[in-house]
């Protein structure tokens, strides 16, 4: 039964009633301090109980979960006029202010959206990886033969040097490379639920961060505009761009446009990115066998390539069950902003409508044997890829979903051929309402491969004394 919109006015009593209530809602304020503090578990609760629709209070307002496949796919092809995803993440008008394309109605969201969609295919991406090689390859470097990182400040670190540079360009992108607290205190003002305003330190810190990026960014393409490139990259392209009407996308946008763009590829990326190493690191025994395969069709002393990398399927499946397991988004929200029937339940207008990737991705139904880590699945099921939207679904679905993914693999291959490493700390996700990243601290010990340091190849041992 589709989702659709309810004519007329008469709401009668509360419809999402009927739905479901998951059990442990105290009084008034139902299941939210429990959803505030871990989030999955009162999910897995309310799929243990009731399956694949179920309801939660969060202090009166209404949440109803849809897992199944018809009315999850219905949920995230509905358009704006019905299930909202502006309403639904309010900290994105907080943050960037109501013309983000996020927080535009379609038609509107539409045209900016097609500003992005050059920036992620053919060429780009392939100046892109040199980018994501070169700057890996100066980590090694920094790390030297042995020690220890911290997993999760050094993937930040690297995914924003790597973000920087391939959207503001190497003239640009270190004015911003070794800030991550800056963009860390920026992003301190997402709030799924709960208004940004009810932390007003946070949301101040938050807008003062703003503000300097804000600056930054205008400086950037005022001296780009003044000096453009012979070959145009993504920062002019932004100083140049005009919507399909032939208008100019004023300043104020485009601004929006590049903070928005390294803001989600930052939190999706960098998270994904150390889940991937995580999870690589917990599973030695897959790495002989990705080892062969960079020796099958890599050279130790050619620069990667997207057809290199292309030819790395069984690290592509490994990174494929880590992003199964361990989707960053817990939770993908919609707001109806009419009364709305789902799942045959009639729905008032200010209804959370929610989809769980991370539910989703561990139903046996949809992923047999789902809580192994079994990258022979994606050989055994080649569609299996293609159920997976941790990175969205729909018109909404991430824009970024193919750099981030040759990123990860960039890194990952790079870092696995050079060095042994194992875990210090075992991951842990975090609990709360945010997304779920791996929690700092976790250590990483690792040792420079012998053939790594020789110039071998990798997987194969030296020859010679």
């Amino acid at each position: 039964m589709p989702i659709t919109p309810i004519r007329g006015t008469d709401r009668g009593s509360d419809p999402a009633a009927a739905v479901p209530l998951v059990s442990g809602a105290l009084p008034l304020v139902g299941h939210l301090p429990a959803f505030m503090s871990d989030t999955v578990s009162v999910l897995e609760r309310g799929y243990a109980e009731h399956g694949q629709l179920f309801r939660l209070e969060l202090a009166g307002t209404s949440m109803v979960v849809v897992l199944d496949p018809e009315h999850r796919k219905e949920l995230l092809l509905q358009p704006e006029t019905a299930l909202s995803i502006s309403a639904a993440y309010p900290f994105l008008r907080s943050m960037f202010g109501t013309g983000f394309y996020f927080m535009a109605e379609e038609e509107e969201y539409r045209r900016q959206r097609e500003l992005f969609m050059p920036v992620f295919h053919g060429g780009p991406l392939r100046t892109y990886l040199g980018v994501m090689e070169r700057r890996t390859r100066e980590l090694i470097a920094q790390l030297g033969d042995e020690g220890e990182l911290e997993l999760v400040r050094t993937c930040g670190e690297l995914n924003l040097r790597v973000i920087v540079d391939c959207f503001f360009g190497e003239e640009f992108g270190p004015l911003f490379a070794d800030d991550l607290e800056l963009f860390e205190t920026f992003s301190g003002n997402v709030s799924f639920l709960l208004p940004p305003g009810l932390h007003p330190v946070r949301t101040w810190r938050s807008r003062v961060a703003r503000r300097h990026l804000q600056r930054l960014t205008l400086r950037c393409l005022a001296q780009r505009r003044a000096h453009p490139l012979p070959a145009p990259d993504f920062l002019q392209s932004l100083t140049e761009s005009r919507y399909r009407d032939g208008t100019p996308v004023p300043d104020s946008a485009s601004v929006h446009q590049a903070l928005g763009l390294v803001w989600a590829a930052g939190e999706t990326t960098a998270g994904q990115l150390a889940w991937a190493l995580a999870d690589l690191l917990r599973r030695p025994e897959h790495h002989p066998a990705l080892l062969a395969e960079q020796h099958r069709h890599l050279s130790p002393d050619a620069p990667l390539t997207v057809e290199s990398l292309h030819r790395l399927t069984r690290m592509d499946h490994v990174l494929y069950e880590s992003e199964r397991l361990n989707p960053l988004a817990v939770l993908i929200a919609r707001k109806t902003v009419r009364d709305t029937v789902v799942g045959g339940h009639r729905l008032r207008r200010g209804t959370f409508v929610l989809t769980s990737p991370y539910l989703v991705h561990r139903m046996p139904d949809e992923f047999p044997d789902p809580h192994a880590f079994r990258p022979e699945r994606y050989v055994e099921d080649p569609k299996a890829a293609q159920r997976l939207f941790g990175f969205g679904s729909g018109i909404h679905r991430c824009l970024g979903r193919r750099f981030s993914r040759l990123e990860i693999k960039t890194c990952l291959t790079l870092l696995l051929r050079h060095y042994e490493m194992e875990l210090i700390d075992v991951p842990r996700p975090v609990a709360r309402l945010a997304p779920r990243a791996v929690t700092a601290p976790c250590r990483i010990r690792f040792r420079r491969r012998p053939e790594a340091a020789s110039g071998g190849r990798p997987g194969q041992p030296r020859t010679g004394s």
